[in-house]
């Protein structure tokens, strides 16, 4: 039992605190790669996968009219996956303006809306975001400024997190998105960033391969196939976009829940990415993705096994710490229902609820229930 308990403590402390010392450590003693990047403007086609966003769909389109790059090499295109609301309406509007509908009348999920969108897209890079986001009006220009070099298949841009109207998630979201961005940046410097974030992330178009249709978090995939590949996948944090955070904490549920599950699903499908002569790529995989995608489980060991070890003094302090810990986030939790924060007892809400969502999100991937179309979270 005390070597099932360390085991587990360990492979959370390493995932979550050990490897980003060991990327720092990297960062300093070993040399690191040079990518190529310059002032280029290929043709770019923006492919937005829409369902219902007639709140937000106008202002999108604008943003991306708005935008510090060629009109004539800009291509806007929306794919509603069958919106029945105003959505599709008010894209028509801009038909004059290059901005083009592709309006699926039957809801297909985010995935397959891909598969047919992106083969249709006119230009060699295409950026793919979402309805809710919008772009600083240089981030084209800064992300297509690394497909210069022939080694780039794919680059992420730094996604910003800020309140909703009377929320309270921004704050919550923003620490553990600072955390994942030094991971990202130090990755990214590798050519071996781990996915990308959906609201904004360019590849080549030549290098798009079809996702299986029920894939379920397509934005982490598409640019793992990549890298599977042998292109190099990086991170530019000049590349700029916006979101709003979820109202509630408790409004995320439901959308971490679907990530879990696409996450254990990615896992079996890219296989050939734990194999430890991939280098550094296995590495950041194993350790960034997969050990934490576990921790739910060996976090559960931990408890477990600390229950038959409380005779020894040592590990009876250890469950306390424990206890105390999951009582934390049961008042964090407590907090957020009642509109109240705290940071420390909110972190540990926060940290607790990531992981019951991959939690639950394993049994929605064992027993095949998570499906690829996606709901709004409310904002």
């Amino acid at each position: 039992m005390s070597v099932l308990f360390w085991i587990s403590v360990s492979v959370v402390v390493y995932s979550y605190l050990l490897y980003p010392l060991l990327l720092l450590a990297l960062e300093i003693l070993q040399k690191q790669k040079h990518f190529k990047k310059e002032g280029i403007t290929p043709g770019v086609s923006i492919v937005i996968a829409a369902y219902n966003e007639e709140k937000v769909i106008k202002q999108r389109i604008e943003n991306c009219l708005s935008l510090d790059y060629p009109k004539e090499l800009l291509e806007i295109i929306i794919a509603s996956d069958g919106s029945d609301d105003q959505t599709g309406s008010i894209v028509r509007q801009y038909s004059s303006r290059n901005v083009i509908l592709k309006d699926y009348k039957e809801r297909r999920g985010k995935v397959n809306v891909l598969n047919e969108t992106v083969p249709q897209a006119k230009h060699p890079i295409i950026i793919f975001s979402d309805a809710n986001a919008s772009f600083h009006p240089d981030a084209v220009r800064n992300i297509v400024r690394h497909f210069a070099d022939e080694h780039i298949g794919a680059v992420c841009g730094r996604l910003y997190f800020v309140n909703s109207q009377d929320g309270e998630t921004g704050e919550l979201e923003g620490v553990y998105w600072r955390y994942e961005t030094l991971l990202k940046k130090l990755e990214g410097k590798r050519g071996s960033l781990m996915g990308a974030n959906g609201a904004i992330y360019a590849i080549r178009k030549e290098l798009f391969e079809a996702c299986p249709s029920d894939t379920i978090i397509e934005d982490f995939f598409i640019p793992m196939k990549i890298l599977q590949r042998g292109f190099a996948v990086i991170y530019d944090p000049r590349a700029e976009a916006v979101e709003e955070t979820a109202q509630k904490i408790v409004h995320e549920k439901e959308r971490r829940i679907r990530i879990g599950a696409g996450d254990y699903q990615a896992l079996f499908r890219l296989l050939p990415m734990l194999n430890p002569l991939r280098g550094f790529s296995a590495l950041a995989f194993w350790s960034h993705k997969v050990l934490r995608w576990l921790s739910p489980f060996f976090l559960i060991t931990a408890l477990v096994s600390n229950l038959f070890l409380l005779d020894e003094k040592v590990y009876f302090i250890l469950f306390i710490l424990q206890g105390g810990f999951y009582l934390s986030a049961l008042f964090g939790q407590a907090l957020a229902w009642s509109g109240m924060s705290i940071k420390v007892f909110n972190l540990c809400y926060y940290f607790v609820s990531m992981n019951l969502a991959l939690l639950l999100g394993f049994f929605r991937f064992l027993l095949g229930t998570q499906k690829a179309a996606w709901h709004r979270t409310q904002r």
